[in-house]
């Protein structure tokens, strides 16, 4: 009953906004209140970008029409969305997409929303497939936990020569990533296996890309509500120290791994990338040539963790 009152309260704000920037600007208000927004300007870029998904218009035509007044099944749909988002479900999953490396990718419930930070395993992976003694010809890449594809199609748009297995234990995830590699047209280059980790390989790999779960299952209450509640526990619960799937990851990277000329390049939590880097050298191969790198992502945090042997 609760739900339904405070509802029906937005709805009567809202209808008494009179123009759509109004209605954006108490909107943004909402969203603030409810905690689905750090800051104002953000706010009203959900808000922007909700009523220009409920009125079949992009968000510059939202702005630019200011002034005019809603039209009612606009205002009706938005209203919708709108009760949606301030229910804690993710812009991306009410919206359809999600941009990830300047590629617009299909996404929803069962399939984790790509992060801003997870770019810079893209921009590492990229640089070491251009460096590899094989570019030229072929170079075989696995994307172990590729949830919606994000980052298999962005090395495939950027790479055309490599060949791509893209693996997830979630058949829900699987199901997003062949719509994002229909979409894209890259079935031939990219190839979806389901099973755990590495285990569905079949051949050996050249350089193996991880974006793994890795927050500790005792802090996962304390995240936003908007993974808590709605995206999938599978991607983001890394055990009881966050480290849980890397361990089992590097068991499984011997037989998998290319004899030579091999990298494994992985994501990690903060303050993780040391541990990790401990993990993984317990069972790789390493000698006099081998490059151990690690990158910040976009906001300094030590983010992603290269070794590569030459």
């Amino acid at each position: 009953m609760k739900s339904c009152h405070n509802r029906c309260l937005r709805i009567l704000t809202l209808s008494t906004a009179k123009n759509i920037r109004n209605t954006i600007h108490d909107s943004a208000k909402m969203l603030i209140d409810a905690y689905c927004a750090d800051n104002i300007d953000d706010a009203r870029l959900e808000a922007e970008l909700l009523y220009g998904y409920a009125a079949g218009i992009e968000r510059v035509t939202v702005i630019a029409n200011g002034l005019d007044n809603p039209k009612n099944k606009d205002l009706e749909q938005f209203e919708l969305l709108l009760d949606r988002r301030l229910n804690h479900e993710p812009l991306a999953y009410i919206l359809g997409h999600k941009e990830f490396y300047n590629i617009d990718l299909l996404i929803g419930p069962g399939a984790l929303i790509p992060r801003p930070e997870t770019e810079t395993i893209v921009e590492i992976a990229l640089k070491t497939i251009y460096e590899h003694p094989q570019f030229n010809q072929e170079v075989t890449i696995a994307d172990v936990g590729t949830g919606s594809g994000a980052i298999a199609i962005a090395i495939g748009m950027h790479a055309p020569h490599a060949t791509i297995f893209a693996i997830d234990k979630s058949n829900e995830a699987l199901i997003w990533a062949k719509k994002n590699i229909d979409k894209h047209k890259l079935q031939k280059q990219i190839t979806l296996l389901h099973g755990d980790l590495l285990q569905p390989l079949n051949t050996t790999i050249d350089i193996v890309i991880a974006n793994l779960p890795y927050i500790p299952t005792d802090e996962l209450q304390s995240l936003p509500n908007e993974i808590v509640k709605h995206e999938p526990d599978l991607a983001v619960n890394g055990g009881e120290d966050g480290l849980e799937l890397y361990r089992h990851f590097s068991k499984q990277l011997p037989q998998h791994l290319s004899k030579k000329n091999n990298s494994v390049i992985v994501e990690v939590g903060a303050g993780q990338i040391i541990f990790v880097q401990e993990i993984l050298l317990e069972n790789m191969s390493t000698h006099e040539n081998t490059q151990i790198q690690i990158h910040r992502d976009l906001r300094q945090v030590r983010r992603v963790l290269e070794i590569r042997n030459n």
